[in-house]
């Protein structure tokens, strides 16, 4: 039984899946996605979008199958408890190891635009020590937050569009030259940058609303950060100049607007990243509520807080062992196919699972 405090509304569905959505991927992901579709980074970002919808169609057909069960209860309730809890000890870890590569992404360009001579072991403990504090409280407790600085973007936005101010519109012509391979390949960079929308297998049934307005929030929430990361993309292509400086530019979106300064704000890439980093703390706080309440469920503890100290720790553990863009890299690699398997493949076998067991007592019934 779901208690009332930790009921949240429709509305703040949509803050939170906006605020899990964006997290560290936006700077490098006009960079990213340039790489491989060239000029028409911004239709693989559109494409990636309608890719991550059709996966909410097949996540939210699970979920309504089952609504008033999270996904650790799912599991369980389909393919056993002694199975269902290695299969969320499972998810419990990839969790953790997407929580740990999104702390150590978020460290490096702190470390690298920021804070230079800080030891990245203090940077991640006090990373650590804040999403621990966000999300020690009920689900309430947190969708308010993320209500509330969601309207923070923007400012990103704002800061973006006045670097708009020199760029060259002509600059994306001509439209299509990359190859339609290449525009889907490209697609696949963007989707990882919009992880998180699956956390609506876990709040779902905590969500005060009918299946159709779930569905519609969540939906437009990926709406929204879908063309929020094409504008981004958008602008960032338009802005430089050759296409070759936008491949060398690990964090474009930085440089961008670097050189622009205010009478009240001369860093702007500071002040940028000040807010960047309120949305990247919400993403990671996700993923360690997401891997706390796992825990939670693997040894029938009372509530996710008790887990909160283990799962912070592992994830401290990992995320200091990436030293460099080409450990992120190999990271990220290893990640790929599991984003696959936890989001999509056994999400499908579960629905399948359930349907076919379900004829099966009907068939049964009748008989």
């Amino acid at each position: 039984m779901i208690r009332k405090e930790n009921k949240i509304s429709n509305t703040q569905l949509f803050f939170i899946i906006i605020q899990v959505q964006i997290g560290v991927g936006i700077l490098s992901l006009p960079h990213d996605v340039s790489l491989v579709s060239k000029n028409d980074g911004w239709i693989s970002t559109l494409l990636a979008g309608a890719m991550v919808q059709v996966i909410i169609l097949i996540l939210w057909g699970l979920s309504k199958k089952f609504p008033s069960l999270t996904i650790y209860e799912m599991i369980s309730r389909v393919i056993g408890k002694r199975f269902g809890k290695i299969i969320i000890f499972c998810y419990v870890i990839y969790f953790i190891v997407t929580g740990s590569l999104v702390l150590s992404r978020f460290i490096q360009v702190i470390d690298t635009w920021i804070l230079q001579r800080t030891p990245s072991w203090i940077l991640i403990f006090l990373t650590l020590g804040v999403c621990m504090y966000l999300v020690k409280d009920t689900l309430r407790s947190i969708a308010r937050f993320y209500v509330l600085v969601t309207p923070l973007l923007i400012i990103l936005f704002g800061l973006v569009t006045y670097a708009l101010k020199d760029a060259n519109f002509l600059y994306i012509f001509p439209i299509g030259q990359s190859g339609i391979p290449n525009i889907v390949k490209g697609s696949k960079e963007a989707i990882f940058s919009m992880l998180g929308f699956e956390f609506m297998l876990f709040l779902y049934p905590y969500v005060n609303a009918t299946d159709g307005r779930k569905l519609m929030a969540i939906s437009t929430a990926n709406l929204f950060v879908t063309l929020f990361y094409t504008y981004m993309v958008f602008a960032s292509l338009v802005f430089f100049e050759t296409r070759q400086d936008l491949y060398l530019t690990p964090q474009p979106l930085l440089y961008m607007i670097k050189s622009y300064s205010f009478q009240i704000v001369e860093r702007i890439d500071l002040f940028f990243l000040s807010i960047w980093i309120i949305s990247v703390v919400t993403s990671i706080a996700s993923w360690i509520f997401l891997a706390s309440n796992g825990l939670k469920y693997c040894f029938a503890r009372a509530n996710h807080a008790a887990s909160l100290f283990y799962t912070a720790g592992i994830i401290f553990i990992i995320a200091l062992i990436p030293k460099n863009e080409t450990d992120l890299e190999k990271f990220n690699k290893i990640l790929e196919p599991a984003h696959l398997g936890f989001i999509v493949v056994i999400p499908l076998l579960l629905f399948s699972i359930s349907v076919l067991f379900a004829k099966k007592r009907d068939g049964e019934h009748n008989v």
